[in-house]
């Protein structure tokens, strides 16, 4: 299908881009704008990045959303997904160990920031991801994810290292009111 293989080198020349300017080095918050603007710019290919070619999870699931992977190189940096929620998602505060890029294709996601302490979180700021708009964190930035029961949410989130070699990635327990290990992620579907 001739929009699969657009989609394809329309994501590598974002990704080459993005790898060309970090390169091996821990971005700084320039770096990490700089990987944003370039999502948003590919965020706006709608006719590529859309709700027919990332459906959400099936309405008999179990899961409220599930990430489609777009790119990654051979030693698992510059990960690319497409995530797709289906509504009422609520992800406790937690870190990624690595840097992160959330930008809005379709809908609206909540971004709630925090200060990590060791006995939990402290609300930070909120910001909305949607179209034209997206977030940066650090590896030791804290976030929790927010998307309200209703029309299903697209979005890219790249990260510096994929998410099956993230296996510290801790979240606030606020039943426990302890940190946890982050559970992996079990639906991460092949979009290559």
């Amino acid at each position: 299908m001739a929009t699969t293989e657009q989609r394809r080198t329309r994501v590598k020349r974002s990704v080459d881009a993005i790898r060309n300017k970090i390169g091996t080095t821990t971005p700084d918050q320039a770096m990490l704008d700089f990987i944003r603007n370039e999502l948003i710019e590919l965020a706006a290919e709608t006719d590529l990045f859309n709700l027919n070619a990332f459906p959400p999870p099936e309405p008999d699931s179990k899961r409220r959303n599930c990430l489609y992977r777009l790119s990654e190189d051979p030693d698992h940096r510059f990960a690319l997904y497409a995530n797709v929620a289906k509504g009422d998602v609520n992800a406790p505060p937690h870190d990624h160990t690595t840097w992160a890029v959330i930008v809005g294709i379709t809908g609206q996601e909540e971004n709630r920031f925090y200060h990590k302490r060791q006995d939990g979180v402290d609300l930070k700021g909120r910001e909305i991801v949607e179209a034209g708009t997206g977030v940066t964190l650090h590896a030791e930035d804290v976030h929790s994810i927010h998307i309200a029961d209703g029309d299903p949410v697209l979005n890219f989130h790249m990260y510096g290292l994929a998410l099956e070699q993230l296996p510290n990635r801790n979240y606030w327990s606020e039943p426990a009111a302890e940190w946890r290990v982050f559970p992996a992620h079990t639906d991460i579907r092949e979009a290559r």
